[in-house]
């Protein structure tokens, strides 16, 4: 015979367990709920450049970075490609990106030295000997300091040193030597370090977006452009100038950014695989732009482009030295601070 109140004592014994039991598993369940969408959540990225055409290095690589970045992430950060300055001239991008917009702009760091002065010296004429110079450059603490100065300004660096190119002069007359540019209309990105370069070379720059330089040239608005290899052919430029000397004035580093604040928004492991494929391709557009010049350059040549080689490069370089001193805002030594770092 069991005790007076042993089935009361076993019932409410029963009910406490699968009271807690419930307790528990609802706890559990607003735990996953809190978690899940944080863990499932998507972020994309608007991805700008002014290049259109897509056999162009930097295009190509900008497909294969975002494919990398989707597959890495498991879709949930997705890179929107929109070339030809669809969402604006590379300035208006760079300043909508200041002010947090969900946008990794294809720039250059003349463009960029209107945040940081400085970073328009890495834009400046003649100033690399080599490949391997650029390389001791962009892994020294004085371009870390800039690129700090820029992240504080609320621009994060993705790509830092991916080769854009070489530029020289097309036009309608052969180019040789500073003489020969005298009184030339040219357009130029709109960056301090290149009008100062143009103008101490004796010519008269005009800053123009990249989309309208094609009608500035066959209209008459300027007299000549200044480019890379791949963006000349890529804009079909050569259809209006037919004279292409190459100068080889300015070595162009594509640097790709974004919103600081959005960089920081993303979980640890975005961050990781953005910064770890952007130094990937940042690789792959050096290689790409190495590998194909030679291929632009007789491209143009079979189009009826005359190319002048016999440039005195030695002239120009020496002439244009004073666009350094004469760009606003340039922290005092910093040029010598960068040379130092590239020669070291």
């Amino acid at each position: 015979m069991r005790p007076k109140g042993f089935q009361e004592t076993s019932m409410t014994s029963r009910r406490t367990v699968v009271s807690t039991l419930s307790t528990l598993a609802a706890g559990l369940a607003l735990a996953l709920g809190a978690v899940a969408p944080a863990a499932a959540q998507s972020y994309t990225l608007r991805f700008s450049t002014s290049q259109v055409n897509p056999s162009e290095p930097v295009v190509k690589v900008m497909h294969s970075f975002a494919d990398r970045v989707k597959e890495r992430s498991g879709g949930r950060l997705t890179l929107n490609i929109f070339t030809g300055d669809q969402l604006g001239p590379q300035k208006k991008v760079n300043e909508m990106i200041k002010g947090g917009a969900r946008v990794l702009s294809v720039t250059d760091y003349g463009q960029l030295s209107q945040f940081v002065p400085d970073l328009g010296i890495l834009a400046g004429p003649y100033l690399y000997g080599s490949q391997d110079e650029a390389k001791k450059l962009f892994a020294s603490d004085v371009f870390k300091e800039m690129s700090g100065r820029l992240e504080q300004q609320g621009m994060k660096l993705i790509v830092a040193d991916g080769l854009f190119g070489v530029r020289h002069v097309l036009g309608s007359k052969p180019v040789r030597t500073p003489a020969d540019m005298a009184g030339m209309t040219l357009r130029v990105p709109p960056s301090p370090i290149m009008l100062e370069t143009f103008t101490a070379l004796g010519a008269r720059p005009t800053a123009l977006p990249w989309g309208e330089v094609y009608n500035a040239l066959q209209t008459n608005v300027v007299d000549a452009a200044e480019a890379n290899y791949g963006s000349l052919v890529g804009s079909k430029l050569y259809e209006v100038r037919k004279v292409l000397s190459t100068t080889a004035h300015q070595t162009m580093y594509v640097a790709m950014v974004t919103s600081t604040d959005f960089f920081k928004s993303l979980p640890p492991d975005l961050q990781a695989v953005l910064l770890d494929e952007g130094k990937k391709a940042g690789a792959e557009l050096t290689q790409l732009t190495l590998a194909s010049d030679a291929a632009y350059a007789d491209e143009m040549k079979k189009a009826g482009v005359q190319i002048v080689t016999d440039v005195d490069n030695k002239a120009f370089a020496e002439k244009a030295k004073v666009a350094y001193a004469k760009v606003p805002g340039f922290t005092p030594g910093m040029y010598d601070k960068v040379r130092a770092a590239m020669t070291r």
